[in-house]
């Protein structure tokens, strides 16, 4: 080993195979620099692959009816979408929506909904059909269906985008999170629902569903939305396994024996607009010990309008606060979210569509992290 060392050191410098190396060198140096300008740049946090460990569906709940003649059906059962990320949270996140299950599952417009903004925070996700929805459609009664020209400005205008009065263009609010210029995406948002089974015993038996739900996959966060805030918050009276409800927009609420508020009158129809459903008080003594968040959006006005959709959900707002007082009172934890007082502003009835959405998503992160629901398992 000396040997070949003391030889090495006795050759003469080669300046042409010196020269040879040091372009070889230089060369590989420009192709590596030319290989990191063709890559992709790495992926963020919001964009990086979803890894799942386990992906399926099921249906959950309901009944079997017999007929004069011994013949059956299976019906008012709910289906569940889920998705179970590597190295989950501890609870599962349970999407429950008020129109279709696309208000969850991505935006118009092609990002991100908040199936996947939760999923890559590394919770287990179930997007739902209740009984007589989309894909559990087998309902025990009967479920008419007819067109109805004019839902589409009914919608424009209850989910705050502004006002739709044919033969003129829709007219967006100002400032509102929502790619306005696109018809596309319009076109997609006046699809984004489909007919939903609703009725008296809606309540009960959306509640008996999900309970089954939630009995196999045990404890959860129930997410609402609109129409189906009143039933979350229904669901969370009777079913022990609910931990938590984020609720977006909820129309309704449930409250204690004589404490439903005086119906407030709107101001487009002078006709007044319902709180609620009332429970039990053992019933409304439960939610003491589920963790609450309901959380409003935008171009909700402070006094009386003639405009149905900003006016029907200013008198949620109110009935909102009372029933978190309530709740409270009864030792509980609920919070009222109105996100202009947090900076966040433009958000319209489909707050969890908007184009800000990653923001709305992080006002519920934080509400998991400040309440203990965000651990791993």
């Amino acid at each position: 080993m000396e040997r070949q060392t003391t030889r090495s050191r006795r050759l003469p410098p080669s300046r042409c195979g010196s020269g040879r190396a040091a372009g070889h060198a230089l060369a590989a140096a420009f192709g590596l620099a030319l290989a990191a300008m063709s890559l992709p740049a790495p992926a963020t946090a919001e964009d990086a692959p979803i890894m799942l460990q386990k992906m399926g569906a099921f249906a959950f709940g309901g009944t079997t009816i017999t007929g004069e003649k011994g013949g059956t059906q299976h019906c008012n059962h709910g289906y569940a979408q889920f998705q179970i990320p590597v190295e989950p949270r501890r609870y599962p996140i349970v999407f429950w929506h008020s129109a279709s299950t696309v208000t969850w599952e991505s935006s118009p417009d092609g990002r991100d909904g908040f199936q996947s903004i939760f999923l890559r925070r590394g919770f287990p996700v179930y997007i739902i059909d209740l009984p007589g929805q989309g894909r559990a459609g087998n309902g025990c009664g009967v479920l008419e269906y007819k067109p109805n020209p004019g839902l589409d400005q009914y919608t424009f205008d209850g989910w705050r985008f502004g006002t739709w009065n044919p033969p003129d263009a829709p007219k967006f609010y100002p400032g509102a999170q929502v790619p306005a210029n696109d018809p596309q995406w319009l076109d997609q948002v006046l699809r984004a629902r489909y007919p939903e089974a609703e009725g008296d015993d809606a309540n009960a038996r959306n509640a008996a569903a999900v309970g089954a739900l939630l009995d196999k996959a045990g404890d959860s966060i129930l997410v609402t939305h609109s129409g189906s805030g009143v039933m979350g918050f229904f669901t969370a009276t009777r079913v022990p396994h609910v931990k938590a409800v984020v609720s977006y927009e909820p129309s309704a609420f449930v409250f204690p024996p004589g404490k439903k508020p005086e119906a407030i009158v709107t101001g487009f129809n002078n006709k007044p607009q319902d709180p609620g459903v009332e429970v039990s008080a053992e019933e409304f003594a439960r939610l003491k010990d589920v963790k609450m968040q309901l959380v409003f959006g935008d171009f909700i006005p402070t006094e009386s309008s003639k405009v149905r959709g900003p006016e029907r959900r200013r008198i949620s707002l109110i009935y909102a606060r009372r029933f978190a007082e309530l709740v409270n009172e009864a030792g509980g934890q609920v919070e009222v979210v109105y996100l202009p007082e947090k900076g966040i502003k433009g958000n319209t009835h489909l707050l969890m569509l908007d184009l800000n959405n990653v923001e709305v998503a992080d006002v519920f992160s934080d509400f998991l992290r400040r309440t203990g629901l965000d651990a791993r398992k």
